[in-house]
């Protein structure tokens, strides 16, 4: 009888558990469970459009529509031009772009089938179409109308294309349109993208990059088919090429000289990495990571290998990004993940049946399955968001601190501003015009106003105006300020002013204000009005345009400029019960103030330590009509136990060297328990 052979642990042998039966059995049964999955995914976008508040870039396609354009100062013409075509048809209002968006975004599934068909087995591309509805870099698609789902379903169709035609050798076929069919629709994708946003210049270059450094993808220099591609794609370049030649560069201003600070901070860039490690799900980012080396490794060679080029270089792109721009937004790289989801399965499932035994296997099926459950959490939670926001009034007020976006209820606004519009009228005559900060805030009140189609605000100036360039659109429209005063001298105007957070602190906002104190007479403050949950102030004002500006405002305090002026806390800013920071502000009157209270739900709670004047940021010369200027400032802490739970109104009393008094208006803050 043979000895027994003893192994040390290093040597035991591992028997892989192996394939088993696939999940929901053969593949036209897994393709019914995909087509119930994106039915399921277009209800739920659909509800989440439904009580989604309009977002101001929905309105800034929306009104540069109108004003026809090759391009326009931030974006080429694509999203414009669709929603001019969508509102001419059904009018003034939300529902049918987002419609058309839903339709977007319920296509990819549909194009990264086709992307994979041609790489992977049948069953693993109806998967790949699968995950793209669980992957929320992709499923988030569709709920309001952006162009970030325009982007992923053209640059999945142009792979597609350009697989099929990196993988044809030289057709025997006659017809031209036959032997470059495949190049001419990625050329035709590849312009719709290029016409979408700048962004889809990114995947152009790594399709260069692929044909350089990949040894199927060098043959192809010589060969006409990616000449027609780039071709059609600088088709869908030139109008946004014509319009910044013809308006001096605004979109190179923006995008490259303006937006971009070189301030590398590795803490931005863990930021980034860990905000993407998340939103994709640890799962999924795992398995894309492992799907790129098997697409630029075991695949090189092939056209598979263009897949892996396209995520390397967008995502290393936008990592570089974080170097040079602090505010690097999470959805920027997301077109980067969408190349190798016809890899995805094959690695999940190669990782589920490489276990070394039935436990092991089953342990790898959960971690398998927290992709689809995080994707689930991530739907769920923006779902409560977006619910959240949409009931800001009615909630409790703890849950407001989770709305950390500004996409606020701006409908809300429209009997306020037709209030002031009634005593803009009254005082100066029926022609009155509407003027707001800057240009995010009058596409807010031009779309959908109402279904009011035609509504036209002018803008001010707004300091982001001059990084953006907005002023190069609002000029060419005629509704920027100079317009507004060429145009309206002598006439009325109901100005909306969104509220800078530290006006007083900033000199570009103060250089703002004190150039529309010069612009406008007879100002006379209408009504303050804080969008829920608060943090958005639009302060209006009646008053009439100056037929000539004057040289400089006058010595005396303008209306539009606050006198009295809290800094902090901030507009609805969430405090612990035992805050015990410093806040502070400024304080002005030409009579002079000799005391300056904090006043807490109507109650007087503590005076001020008035008088001061900070090194690090001065007291500014629009408050020099003061006798005590410029030791204006003032600071204080909350005394232990004013702050308990709950939502709080704060203002400012004080008291004038006449003893007479004055109140400030008063702002929301919330406080919550401290742990």
């Amino acid at each position: 009888m043979a000895e027994p052979k003893f192994y040390s642990l290093d040597e035991i042998p591992v028997q892989q558990s192996g394939p088993r039966k696939p999940l929901f059995g053969d593949d036209d049964t897994l393709l019914k469970a995909g087509l119930a999955l994106v039915v399921l995914m277009t209800i739920w976008r659909f509800y989440i459009g439904l009580i989604s508040h309009v977002i101001w870039e929905e309105g800034h396609f929306v009104v540069s529509g109108e004003y026809f354009e090759f391009g326009y100062p931030d974006i080429p013409a694509g999203f414009p031009w669709l929603a001019r075509i969508i509102t001419s048809i059904f009018g003034w209002q939300v529902w049918p772009l987002r419609i058309v968006a839903l339709a977007i975004a319920t296509a990819i599934p549909f194009a990264v089938y086709f992307l994979a068909k041609p790489l992977t087995t049948r069953r693993n591309a109806i998967w790949a179409a699968i995950i793209s509805l669980l992957l929320p870099p992709s499923a988030l698609n569709g709920t309001i109308f952006y162009p970030e789902g325009a982007l992923q379903l053209l640059l999945v169709l142009m792979l597609g294309c350009l697989v099929r035609a990196f993988d044809e050798d030289a057709t025997t076929e006659t017809s031209l349109y036959k032997r470059h069919k495949w190049w001419i629709w990625a050329g035709v994708c590849a312009g719709l993208g290029q016409l979408v946003h700048f962004r889809f210049l990114i995947p152009g270059l790594a399709v260069v990059a692929y044909m350089a450094l990949d040894k199927r993808g060098r043959t192809f220099w010589t060969q006409p088919g990616p000449y027609i591609t780039a071709a059609l794609a600088v088709v869908g370049l030139v109008p946004a090429l014509i319009y910044n030649a013809t308006h001096d560069w605004p979109a190179i201003q923006f995008h490259v000289v303006n937006r971009p600070r070189f301030d590398p901070d590795i803490g931005r860039i863990i930021s980034f990495l860990m905000t993407q490690f998340g939103i994709t799900t640890p799962l999924f980012f795992i398995a894309l990571f492992a799907a790129g080396k098997v697409s630029l490794v075991r695949d090189r060679g092939t056209p598979g290998a263009m897949l892996g080029y396209q995520t390397a270089i967008i995502f290393v792109f936008y990592v570089f990004q974080t170097l040079v721009n602090k505010k690097v937004m999470p959805h920027w790289p997301f077109m980067a993940y969408l190349p190798l989801l016809p890899y995805v399965p094959g690695v999940l499932i190669a990782f589920a049946d490489g276990a070394a035994s039935n436990l092991n296997r089953n342990i790898r099926a959960v971690l398998i399955a927290t992709g689809p459950l995080l994707a689930l959490v991530i739907g769920v939670v923006a779902s409560i968001y977006q619910w959240q926001y949409r009931h800001s009034v009615e909630i409790p007020y703890a849950e407001r601190q989770h709305n950390i976006l500004k996409n606020e209820n701006w409908s809300l606004l429209e009997p306020d501003l037709a209030a002031a519009t009634a005593r803009a009228k009254a005082r100066f005559g029926p022609d009155v015009a509407i003027a707001t900060s800057g240009h995010i805030s009058a596409v807010h009140l031009e779309f959908p106003a109402d279904g009011h189609k035609g509504r036209r605000v002018y803008t001010l100036g707004d300091p982001y105006d001059i990084v953006a360039r907005f002023v190069v659109a609002r000029h060419d429209w005629k509704l920027d300020l100079a317009s507004l005063q060429r145009d309206r001298a002598g006439k009325g105007v109901v100005i909306a002013m969104n509220e800078p957070d530290y006006l007083l602190h900033v000199q570009e906002d103060i250089d703002v204000y004190r150039r529309l104190c010069a612009t406008f007479d007879d100002i006379e403050p209408f009504k303050q009005s804080a969008l829920p949950p608060g943090r958005t102030l639009i302060s209006f004002y009646t008053a009439r345009v100056r037929p000539q500006p004057l040289a400089q405002a006058a010595s005396g305090p303008c209306p539009l400029i606050p006198q009295l002026y809290i800094a902090s806390p901030g507009r609805a800013r969430f405090m612990k019960t035992g805050d015990d920071r410093n806040h502070y502000g400024m304080a002005a009157d030409p009579a002079g103030l000799t005391k300056v209270e904090i006043v807490l739900d109507g109650k007087t709670i503590i005076p001020t330590r008035y008088g001061l004047n900070t090194k690090e940021s001065p007291t500014p010369d629009v408050l020099k009509y003061d006798p005590n200027w410029p030791n204006l400032q003032f600071d204080y802490k909350f005394p232990q136990g004013t702050l308990v739970p709950g939502e709080h109104t704060i203002a400012i009393r004080a008291t004038r060297a006449d003893g007479t008094q004055v109140n400030g208006p008063p702002r929301t803050i919330y406080v919550i328990e401290k742990k």
